[in-house]
C-alpha cells in the first residue's frame, strides 16, 4: 500500500496534471507581463505626450512673444500716423502661427480703418509677412498725370514723400488742390521739406492750429542718396518705406527722445527680425559719435492733419517742398 501511494504521488507530480498546471501558470505570468508592459508603455507615452505638449507650448509662446516684440517695436518708427489696436493670434499648424494686427488712422479725433498687418512666426523663431501680394494700388491721377497710391485693403490714399537731396520731376503739391474740398473737410497731408530741420524748428514753424502727427527722420546715407539720384524714375518714398516717430501727446519735446530709445532697444535684440535695419539706422544717425544724440536727428518731412482751410496756410511756408494727400474725411 505504501509503495502504491508513493507511486501515485510521483505520477501526480510528474504526470499530465502537473504539466497542465505549469502551463497554466506560465500563461498567467505571460499575460501579467504583457499587461504590465502595456500599462508601462501607455504611461511612458502619456508622459512623453504631456512633456512634448508643454515643451511645444513653451517654445511656440516664446516665438510668439519674440515676434510681437519685434513687430511692435519696429512699428514705433515706421508707418506714419498708423495706430494698432492690438493683435490676434491664430494657429496655423504645429510649426507656425499667424499674428493679425488691427490698425487705424486718427484724423483730428476721428478713427479711420486702415489695412490689417498680418505676419507669420515659426516654432524656430522666424518672422515673415503673410504670403501674398501686399503692394499698394497704383492709379494715375487724371489731373496731374502722376501716380497715386492707395491702401490695398481700405482703398484710402497713401502718402508718399520726397527727399530734399534727391532730384524729382515733377513734384506733387496737393496744397494747390485743397480749394477743391469744403473748408471743414478733415485732411491728412504728407509734407516733404526743402532741407533738414531740427524737431524743435519744425514744431515752431508749423502753425499751431494744425496737428503735427509724425516726423520723417533722415536715416539715409550718402550712398543711399547717390543711388536714389541714379535711379531712372527717381521714385518717391512710400509711407511704408520711411522711418520716423509720432508726436508725444503729453510732451512734444520728448518725441525725438522716444525715437532714440526705440532704436537703441532694437539694437539690444541681435537675433530680432529687424536688427539689421535698426543697426543701419543707428550707424547713419550716429555719424562720428558713439551713440545717437538728439542733435543728429534731422527732420525732412512729416504728417500734418487739420481742416482743408487751415492746411491751406502751409502754402506760405518755404520749408514745404512737396505735399501729398492722405486720408480725407467729409463732415456729416
Amino acid at each position: 500500500m505504501t509503495e502504491n501511494k508513493k507511486e501515485k504521488e510521483l505520477n501526480d507530480l510528474f504526470g499530465g496534471n502537473s504539466v497542465r498546471n505549469i502551463a497554466g501558470t506560465v500563461k498567467k505570468a505571460r499575460r501579467k507581463t504583457i499587461l504590465r508592459n502595456i500599462v508601462i508603455t501607455l504611461l511612458v507615452v502619456l508622459f512623453l505626450g504631456i512633456t512634448l505638449s508643454f515643451s511645444w507650448l513653451f517654445i511656440i509662446r516664446g516665438s510668439q512673444d519674440k515676434a510681437l516684440r519685434d513687430i511692435e517695436l519696429f512699428s514705433q518708427i515706421t508707418n506714419p500716423n498708423v495706430e494698432e489696436l492690438g493683435s490676434q493670434n491664430i494657429s496655423n499648424g504645429v510649426f507656425e502661427g499667424i499674428l493679425t494686427f488691427n490698425r487705424y488712422k486718427e484724423i483730428e479725433g476721428i478713427p479711420v480703418d486702415w489695412s490689417n498687418y498680418v505676419m507669420t512666426y515659426s516654432l524656430f523663431g522666424g518672422v515673415s509677412p503673410f504670403t501674398g501680394d501686399h503692394s499698394p494700388l497704383q492709379i494715375e491721377d487724371k489731373d496731374d498725370g502722376l501716380v497715386r497710391y492707395y491702401d490695398r485693403e481700405t482703398k484710402q490714399r497713401m502718402m508718399n514723400f520726397y527727399h530734399p537731396d534727391v532730384e524729382y520731376s515733377p513734384i506733387r503739391n496737393d496744397l494747390n488742390i485743397l480749394k477743391n474740398f469744403t473748408d471743414d473737410t478733415l485732411v491728412e497731408l504728407g509734407v516733404s521739406f526743402n532741407q533738414k530741420y531740427t524737431p524743435e524748428e519744425v514744431r515752431k514753424l508749423i502753425p499751431k492750429n494744425l496737428t503735427l502727427k509724425w516726423y520723417w527722420v533722415d536715416t539715409y546715407s550718402e550712398k543711399d542718396i547717390e543711388w536714389l539720384n541714379r535711379v531712372s524714375d527717381h521714385s518717391t518714398e512710400l509711407a511704408t518705406q520711411i522711418y520716423g516717430f509720432a508726436t508725444n501727446p503729453i510732451d512734444s519735446s520728448m518725441s525725438e527722445e522716444n525715437f532714440i530709445t526705440n532704436v537703441q532697444l532694437g539694437l539690444n535684440y541681435k537675433n530680432g527680425k529687424y536688427f539689421g535695419e535698426f543697426n543701419r539706422i543707428a550707424n547713419n544717425l550716429q555719424g562720428d559719435s558713439d551713440e545717437i544724440v538728439e542733435e543728429n536727428i534731422g527732420i525732412i518731412g512729416g504728417v500734418i492733419t487739420g481742416t482743408a482751410s487751415d492746411l491751406a496756410e502751409l502754402k506760405d511756408l518755404e520749408m514745404i517742398r512737396a505735399s501729398v494727400l492722405g486720408v480725407t474725411i467729409k463732415p456729416d
